[in-house]
């Protein structure tokens, strides 16, 4: 960083300035800002504090050049040109998206940005919460044309004329401050950006890392975290991975140490010596999506986790995405080996001490090295080893949101459970449905009982439809699949359900222990690939029955 003067300047813009610049493509977001995060009471608690003359906060933007493309800004969308001098908003999207959207016509529309002023009692309110009384829609208000149309349709509101002349006025007066900064170098927008950063709430280090090395990328094909979450959950019903996770293997793919500068990754001063390292930043997204798609490709289909909210730790994608990055075509010896990994790392877990720290994201990753497939398969499985036997977790002690619960989903969802409502077995869209969008998988974790304690697994089956549905459709056929039977049905018919708790557990128990021995691995080898045996090294032994011999003939007398 040189001493030279910042090439930036302070300018004010009003908010029909901003609607203008959004309108014409000149006002750009960064991807990893496209999700518009305030709720529709933040967006009122804005015009709130311009009606009261409160500050209100400014914007940072970033003068460079932009592709052509389709904007999606709040519910605007607009068809943008290419242009040498797009405002990339670095700071500041939250409150441009609101005020623009708020005022106009068409994206008011949209229920997040629907405000209305209540003329009798001189304040703004959410449109969908006025019962009664003159309300003036915001882009009626911000408008004087729009205004007097209003009036003409709403004479009772006569009274109010001046009162809506002078909200117009002090609306379309009102003005942004905004930091516009001209300098492209990026080393000084990361040190600007670290500065914000420091300051206030701090943003995550998905957000940091697609502000900098995304905005102005000349990029429209989608390349930021929330760009990839959809991509992959519209590839594989797999539910939407956070944004993090998706920051996370792109770093971790390239190098194990998550906690490194990142604000270098793509130029040459980087702190690490990363893998990969003639990627651009786009090859960097695409390269950890692309392991992603392989990693819930190889959960689905080998290790029998279907969505995103029954994966036991946070570790298991983003060591299996280093990997499959690294090996995208493994030895199916290796698949079915890792595969027991992630179960031997579950069901170790607690006397390995993985917690799905950082920690244990950098340890665990940095056995996966490069050019090594087998050698890094074993040392993953050499670090489950604990000298004793894997242990089955209790039935009262449920919780999805823990490993061990986890433990006891995947262990349902092996039984293919029958869906009552198709009378097939559930499928990963099945599950994607039901939790679009959930933290957790506690929604198609069904209890059959009410009012007895939601940690007991023995009252829980694996179900995307309500209790009563399930009980009046499920077939006799589907009992097992769920690990019930008609004996059961009928206890809980009659209310005993203390007996139905009991028969279940000691069904659940069972099951529980046959595919964590299974899954794990129990007993058996965890030899790598026949072919990467090197049998040169191995002498050959033979048995007296396997040789024959041969005698010489006698010589000539």
């Amino acid at each position: 960083m040189t001493d030279q003067a910042t090439t930036s300047r302070n300018q004010d813009f009003r908010i029909q300035d901003l609607a203008a610049l959004v309108r014409s493509g000149q006002i750009r977001i960064p991807e990893f800002q496209r999700s518009f995060r305030w709720a529709a009471s933040d967006v009122l608690a804005l015009f709130d504090s311009i009606l009261r003359g409160y500050p209100f906060g400014g914007m940072l933007l970033w003068r460079r050049e932009a592709p052509k493309g389709l904007l999606t800004i709040g519910a605007l969308e607009i068809e943008a040109k290419a242009r040498p001098d797009a405002l990339w908003v670095i700071d500041g999207q939250q409150r441009i998206t609101s005020l623009v959207n708020a005022v106009d016509p068409e994206a008011a529309q949209d229920e997040r940005f629907a405000i209305s002023y209540v003329l009798p009692r001189r304040r703004f309110a959410l449109t969908r919460d006025i019962k009664e009384g003159l309300a003036i829609p915001l882009p009626d208000l911000f408008d004087l044309g729009r205004a007097f149309a209003w009036l003409r349709e709403n004479p009772d509101a006569a009274d109010y004329a001046d009162e809506i002349q002078r909200l117009t006025g002090l609306l379309r007066d009102v003005e942004v401050s905004a930091s516009v900064i001209e300098e492209g170098d990026e080393a000084l927008l990361r040190d600007i950006f670290d500065r914000i950063n420091s300051a206030g709430k701090r943003l995550r280090g998905s957000e940091i890392f697609d502000a900098i090395h995304g905005a102005g990328s000349g990029s429209t094909d989608g390349l930021s975290m929330s760009a990839i979450a959809d991509r992959l959950d519209t590839r594989t019903e797999f539910g939407r991975l956070p944004d993090q996770t998706n920051y996370q293997a792109i770093l971790v793919v390239r190098h194990p140490d998550l906690t490194r500068n990142v604000r270098s990754e793509f130029s040459g001063d980087r702190e690490a010596a990363v893998s990969f390292s003639t990627d651009t930043q786009a090859d960097a997204y695409r390269r950890g999506e692309e392991s992603l798609f392989h990693v819930v490709r190889f959960l689905q289909s080998d290790a029998g986790i279907p969505h995103s909210t029954f994966v036991p730790f946070r570790f298991h994608l983003l060591v299996l995405a280093r990997f499959f990055a690294h090996f995208p075509s493994p030895a199916p010896r290796n698949l079915e080996l890792l595969s027991r990994w992630v179960w031997r790392s579950t069901t170790f877990s607690e006397p390995l001490g993985y917690t799905g720290s950082t920690s244990n994201i950098r340890s665990l990753a940095n056995l996966v090295q490069p050019g090594d497939e087998d050698a890094s398969v074993q040392r993953l499985l050499h670090a489950t080893e604990t000298g004793r036997g894997p242990s089955v977790p209790s039935v009262t002690a449920f919780r999805t949101n823990k490993s061990s619960g986890k433990l006891v989903l995947g262990a349902l969802w092996s039984l293919q459970p029958l869906n009552p409502a198709t009378g097939q077995a559930l499928t990963h869209g099945d599950l994607a449905t039901a939790l679009d969008a959930e933290p957790s998988a506690r929604d198609v974790a069904l209890e059959l009982v009410s009012r007895v304690s939601a940690t007991n697994a023995a009252n829980r089956v694996l179900a995307v439809v309500d209790r009563t549905s399930f009980l009046e459709n499920m077939t006799e056929e589907g009992l097992s699949s769920h690990l019930l039977d008609v004996e059961m049905l009928d206890q809980l018919a009659r209310g005993r359900t203390d007996e139905f708790l009991e028969r279940r557990a000691t069904i659940l128990a069972q099951h529980l222990g046959r595919f964590v021995a299974e899954r794990t691995g129990a007993g058996l080898e965890m030899t790598p690939p026949l072919e990467s045996l090197d049998f040169d090294d191995i002498e050959e032994e033979s048995s007296d029955e396997d040789v024959v011999l041969i005698e010489e003939p006698s010589a000539a007398p």
